[in-house]
């Protein structure tokens, strides 16, 4: 296999890491949140703690593999994640769970506070936006303070 191959295969073996993490945060949230916080306050807080746990995942892919990928490749990534979650999201909780598509389509709906989308655009846009974080950085020197000037690193 590749190393591009690998890494297409990491990022796949990385979904059912969120899967697990957006099923035991959403169970934290109902059992700890729901009762103190209420609803919509506890939906709120646990979507963006879920959030900041599936940034920290995709931190630690790229972190691993940036080397070794285009921008695209992120790219490419995002989308497959986003792809399967909704298809995940749709096929499982509709034809397997029985809920409504009603119900499904309104977590959709950010005027009414849910914030559904944002967890999407996050598996979407997170590997590339890290990536070229990280990338932007190594070029300015990293943490050291230190950068490239006429193909030199210099320190400052």
């Amino acid at each position: 296999m590749t190393r591009r191959g690998k890494v297409y295969a990491l990022a796949l073996a990385v979904w059912p890491v969120f899967l697990v993490t957006a099923i035991v945060m959403g169970l934290i949230r109902e059992a700890v949140l729901a009762p103190v916080a209420g609803e919509q306050t506890a939906h709120v807080i646990g979507t963006l703690g879920f959030i900041a746990v599936m940034l920290g995942i995709i931190w630690g892919l790229v972190s691993k593999v940036a080397g070794n990928v285009a921008q695209r490749d992120c790219w490419l990534i995002g989308a497959g994640w986003t792809a399967m979650t909704v298809a995940f999201e749709f096929l499982f909780f509709h034809f397997v769970a029985g809920v409504p598509w009603e119900t499904l389509l309104a977590d959709y709906n950010l005027l009414a506070g849910r914030l559904w989308v944002l967890v999407l655009l996050t598996t979407l846009t997170g590997p590339a936006a890290i990536r070229r974080w990280r990338c932007s950085r190594e070029r300015r020197g990293g943490r050291s303070g230190a950068r490239r000037v006429n193909g030199t690193e210099t320190k400052g």
